[in-house]
């Protein structure tokens, strides 16, 4: 199974609407199943409900939005597209603490995973830590034991020596590493992740697709460079796992 997380920045940070250049990557990785952070629904910046439509362009893909907080008579949050019928969905109110915005988890399962896509506070690390341990609290407590693999994605706004990534590393197995993702083209930290939590069903990873090096993307999937270095200011994260 292919996993993505990408902070596609409302499709809007290269100054145009790159909406079929993130289709274009998740089409060129076949992932089968993708977190996007930065997504707006139905307000003054954006008027469409923008995983309902990167979702059919990207081929048609079942979809789960969870609002992160009202922006502009819409809203704005996090999403998961996946071309696995979506069987449950939940929506995680993180605590804000001293952080600037509030902040959401998507969480849905399907046949093979359960698979939640996070953005975490930019500006407070108190928030950020807080906030780890609440998805660690709500993960424990409903996929402890899970027969299915759990997967938490997402932008930490984190580097991987942080507390933060400390602290969800105590349930939480880290799969893609520590290759830098912000901001693109020109990458200089790592804050995109994928994890395992590590008391469900176990995982490997068998291939990274994105990115393939600490300090440039190196694609084997003849996507142009300008199409990944200009969709959004991080990079995607894409690796397969089996289990």
């Amino acid at each position: 199974m292919t996993l993505m997380t990408y902070n596609v920045g409302v499709f809007k940070k290269s100054g145009t609407n790159s909406m079929h250049h993130v289709a274009e990557i998740i089409k060129a990785t076949q992932a089968d199943i993708v977190s996007m952070n930065e997504l707006d629904s139905c307000n003054r910046r954006h008027s469409t409900f923008q995983l309902e439509e990167i979702a059919q362009t990207a081929g048609g893909l079942d979809f789960h939005f969870a609002q992160a907080f009202p922006f502009a008579e819409g809203a704005y949050g996090n999403g998961i597209i996946s071309k696995n019928p979506i069987i449950s969905r939940h929506i995680i109110t993180l605590p804000m603490e001293n952080g600037a915005e509030p902040r959401s988890v998507a969480v849905v399962e399907t046949k093979d995973c359960i698979f939640a896509s996070a953005h975490l506070d930019h500006i407070g690390e108190e928030a950020r830590i807080a906030q780890a341990k609440a998805i660690n609290s709500w993960f424990k407590e409903k996929y402890y034991g899970s027969r299915k693999p759990v997967i938490l994605c997402g932008d930490m706004n984190d580097t991987p020596e942080s507390a933060t990534i400390k602290t969800l590393s105590e349930e939480w197995e880290q799969l893609s590493g520590t290759a830098l993702t912000h901001p693109s083209p020109l990458p200089c930290v790592c804050i995109d992740y994928i994890f395992a939590l590590k008391s469900a069903k176990k995982v490997k990873v068998t291939n990274t697709l994105l990115p393939k090096s600490s300090n440039k993307v190196q694609s084997p999937l003849n996507i142009p460079s300008e199409i990944i270095d200009t969709a959004s200011d991080h990079l995607p994260v894409c690796l397969t796992i089996e289990f």
